[in-house]
């Protein structure tokens, strides 16, 4: 498990485009906002541990919720609906093997501790894996999760862009991949192997 501390405004980048952005935080409370290019809109959601094993989660910005014994279902709202402008949210606890199913593609739900700290999971078609974030220390100037992402890579949000920023700067391509993809042609005959045209 990858420890990271993030202060308010601070996102963590998990591969495959989810960005999980610390909104703010209390001694109890973290407010995250999980976003990506299959998760829209992003999912405003509130992580409170009431025990090790419990937390009360509260989802943002709710247009409908249905919940029975066997599953929580909540549809959320983008920007500009009544019920972002007024910050409504709709609460439950979860317990470990409780999902809660946000929109058609995103699970919430509790994963087992890590060393004594409470676990909220992420799974789904839209995060395409279990990733497992562990509260280990919440404040307001700066939060500990812990994530653990099997087989994805996990990068601090600003790091990831300073990459980014230079692949693309060696590339020579001013931003635009585009260019720098065409100089790859393939020679006649399906079998032969690529090879870059300079």
């Amino acid at each position: 498990m990858l420890v990271l501390n993030r202060r308010p405004g601070e996102s963590i980048y998990v591969e495959g485009d989810i960005d999980i952005a610390v909104l703010r935080a209390t001694h109890q409370t973290v407010w995250l906002r999980i976003g990506g290019e299959r998760i829209t809109p992003s999912v405003l959601l509130g992580a409170t541990a009431l025990s090790v094993e419990e937390l009360r989660l509260e989802v943002g910005a709710p247009l409908r919720a249905w919940v029975d014994d066997h599953e929580v279902r909540i549809e959320v709202a983008s920007r500009g609906h009544l019920s972002v402008e007024k910050h409504a949210t709709f609460s439950f606890h979860c317990r470990p093997g409780q999902v809660a199913k946000v929109g058609e593609d995103l699970e919430l739900g509790v994963g087992p501790t890590e060393r004594g700290h409470p676990c909220l999971t992420l799974g789904g078609e839209a995060v395409g894996a279990q990733l497992r974030l562990a509260l280990i220390r919440l404040a307001r100037s700066c939060v500990r999760l812990g994530i653990d992402a099997p087989g994805l890579r996990v990068y601090r949000k600003e790091l990831w862009e300073a990459l980014v920023a230079a692949n693309t700067a060696a590339a020579g391509t001013g931003g635009d991949l585009s260019d720098a993809q065409s100089r790859l042609t393939r020679p006649r005959g399906d079998d032969a192997p690529l090879r870059a045209a300079f």
